[in-house]
């Protein structure tokens, strides 16, 4: 595991530093009339949103990473890959504790919001380590891995984008992303599971 993040300390460094840029653009973003609509947007869930579309592409990458270090039990590599996700919230927590005291935003809501990005890490880096290990091509591997995320994500209408689950966190919605991405985590591991086994029992 250590020499796995020691290749992916770029994507790390980039993520932390594209974070805190985030965060400050919402920190100092000037009130005004002539901005108003912008601006209660770039000092409210600019940053959050902003995380977790930056969040997905390390998760990617670290999924693609894992894709080539060998084989694991299913539940061994979710842990990895989770481990990566993590990783990387740990190295904006900072912020995201500003971020709540700027904000006003409760305890609850900011566990709910972290929760929320971990489980959507979790789930993109499982994307990413299957697209590694199915597609051996680079050029379609790029294409289908960022296609596939910028469409889930930025397309209106799209069931996957983090955002309006992250705005319901922050107010009084119900937090719909929380079980949606659990669910697709946990289907993600399900089929992996099954597909291990049955591999397993075909070398048998």
């Amino acid at each position: 595991m250590a020499r796995l993040v020691g290749e992916l300390l770029t994507p790390y460094h980039g993520f932390a530093i594209l974070s805190g840029v985030a965060f400050a653009a919402s920190l100092l973003w000037p009130e005004g009339e002539p901005t108003a609509a912008l601006g209660a947007f770039m000092r409210g869930p600019f940053f959050l949103q902003a995380v977790a579309f930056l969040l997905g592409i390390l998760a990617l990458q670290a999924g693609e990473a894992e894709g080539g270090y060998g084989a694991y039990p299913p539940l061994r590599r979710a842990g990895r890959l989770v481990a990566h996700g993590g990783l990387g919230l740990l190295l904006v927590l900072p912020f995201l504790l500003l971020h709540r005291v700027e904000v006003g935003l409760p305890w609850a809501a900011l566990g709910g919001a972290v929760g929320f990005l971990l489980l959507y890490a979790a789930f993109w880096a499982m994307v990413g380590y299957g697209v590694a290990v199915a597609v051996h091509w680079p050029g379609l591997r790029f294409a289908l891995k960022y296609g596939s995320y910028v469409a889930a994500t930025l397309l209106p209408g799209s069931p996957l984008t983090p955002f309006p689950g992250l705005a319901a966190l922050g107010g009084e919605g119900v937090p719909w992303g929380l079980f949606l991405y659990g669910a697709l985590t946990l289907g993600a591991l399900g089929a992996w599971s099954g597909i291990w086994k049955a591999r397993r029992s075909s070398k048998a």
